[in-house]
């Protein structure tokens, strides 16, 4: 009696068939990694934002003062803005001018604060320093250099009905002035106020060197819309400096504080932490 053989291995049908099933599991877990890519970048994103803010209100309750040296995000001549900004980020900001009536007022109340010098960048990119540095001197072999805040040529605000053009060249209107609303509802959207923006980078979190409660580093955003190998990607710190109770008054009609009051952070692109949140959490991704 003749026994049959025992089949080892597999054949070719069965391979085939482990191969198109671990092909369709493959990309349902590229799907799946990708969506929790996007979920960790928001994630890191809402956590970053809430740690920038939180170090540096610690910073002023300790020094009676808030970091200085912070970037620079208008051009030192142009109205477009610090050269390296993403599309999405002068989106939401505007140009505030020397030469506006209110601007001396501004960088008063930003002294007041403790802010008293900021960096500026190259209006060209300065060749081989990442976006991130092209503030710091150092780095820009003296390109870059720190300014008085009163004797700046622009500074950036964010954009809001009546107060100028934004920095990718339209007309600030009500729908900016609703953004705003949305960062901090304490601004109405029937109000007129002027925050300007400046970028925690590199030197403002260096400033703090001597402090107990010292800022080690300059956090960094990452996004679709901003690639840091590209983009400016600091966070983003805002500052009250003027106000008026009514709608779309221009900067030399507003009443100015005497010092400027620190609203909060913001990523790049000008979200808070809610928006980052729900981004993370958001089914979508």
């Amino acid at each position: 009696m003749m026994l049959k053989a025992k089949q080892k291995g597999f054949t070719l049908l069965e391979l085939l068939v482990v191969i198109t099933l671990l092909a369709i599991l493959s990309v349902g877990a590229l799907v799946a990694y990708d969506g929790l890519t996007e979920k960790a970048q928001a994630s890191a994103t809402a956590n970053n934002t809430a740690s920038v803010d939180r170090a540096i209100r610690q910073y002023k309750v300790i020094s009676q003062k808030f970091p200085d040296q912070w970037d620079n995000l208008g051009a030192s001549v142009g109205t477009t803005g610090t050269p390296s900004l993403a599309d999405s980020t002068k989106s939401w900001l505007a140009n505030f001018n020397t030469a506006t009536g209110g601007f001396a007022s501004a960088a008063a109340a930003l002294e007041a604060a403790g802010v008293e010098e900021l960096q500026v960048a190259p209006d060209t990119i300065f060749t081989g320093v990442v976006p991130n540095l092209q503030h710091n001197e150092g780095a820009t072999s003296g390109a870059s250099n720190e300014v008085e805040v009163d004797d700046l040529n622009n500074l950036a605000i964010v954009a809001a009905q009546g107060l100028g053009t934004k920095f990718n060249g339209s007309a600030a209107t009500v729908a900016d002035t609703l953004k705003l609303n949305k960062i901090n509802d304490a601004f109405e959207e029937d109000e007129t106020n002027l925050v300007v923006a400046l970028g925690f980078g590199h030197d403002a979190a260096h400033s703090t060197a001597g402090s107990k409660v010292a800022i080690a580093q300059a956090a960094t955003y990452t996004s679709a819309n901003i690639d840091a190998s590209k983009n400016y990607a600091r966070y983003i710190g805002l500052f009250l400096v003027g106000s008026s109770t009514g709608q779309g008054v221009a900067p030399a009609g507003l009443t100015y504080r005497d010092k400027a009051l620190f609203v909060g952070i913001v990523d790049p692109e000008g979200n808070g932490i809610d928006d980052n949140i729900a981004a993370a959490v958001s089914v979508d991704n």
